[in-house]
């Protein structure tokens, strides 16, 4: 059993989909020909329950916030490397203001993850620039199970730092008009 499975209840964020406003849309369990979001938040379904957590803390900071703005949230199969292009053609099809991708890259004993994790942040940058909106970087580059709780749960939650950033970029694009 690793590390993360084992903390997975203690020091992870948990969010009720009972509670979860209907400004809030499961795009992979709804009928999407008249879904229209303001903001898309993918992840992937690799490293699963640190994803999760880094969504339920957006979501539930969102929610504390009051967000009146429509939310799709889609699970992307495959991991991090994945997840650019597949956030791409949603964004090109639905047009939101903005997106969050999240994602999760632990550093194991190879150079694998030095260039999974340049490759995916790169693939990240183009996505925003190809389709002229924010794209917020949610994908954790960590060096050990611990530490990726530690920023995915409680101790750090970063999804509230997205979900922050998300209202700060929202609040300036409304300003500018753009």
């Amino acid at each position: 059993m690793s590390v993360i499975q084992k903390n997975i209840n203690k020091d992870l964020i948990q969010f009720s989909e009972m509670n979860m406003p209907s400004s809030i849309v499961d795009l992979n369990n709804s009928d999407l020909s008249t879904s229209n979001f303001d903001i898309l938040v993918s992840y992937s379904d690799y490293n699963l329950s640190i994803n999760q957590s880094i969504l339920n803390g957006y979501l539930n900071f969102m929610i504390e916030r009051k967000y009146d703005g429509k939310i799709g949230i889609l699970k992307t199969p495959g991991g991090a490397f994945e997840l650019p292009l597949l956030s791409s053609k949603i964004i090109r099809k639905y047009k939101p203001k903005l997106c969050l991708v999240i994602g999760c890259i632990v550093k194991g004993e190879s150079q694998h993850y030095e260039f999974l994790a340049s490759t995916t942040i790169n693939a990240i940058r183009n996505v925003a620039f190809e389709n002229n909106i924010p794209v917020l970087n949610g994908v954790l580059t960590v060096e050990s199970d611990q530490q990726a709780i530690d920023r995915a749960g409680k101790k750090l939650n970063k999804g509230a730092e997205y979900a922050d950033a998300s209202l700060d970029i929202l609040n300036f694009l409304k300003k500018f008009d753009v």
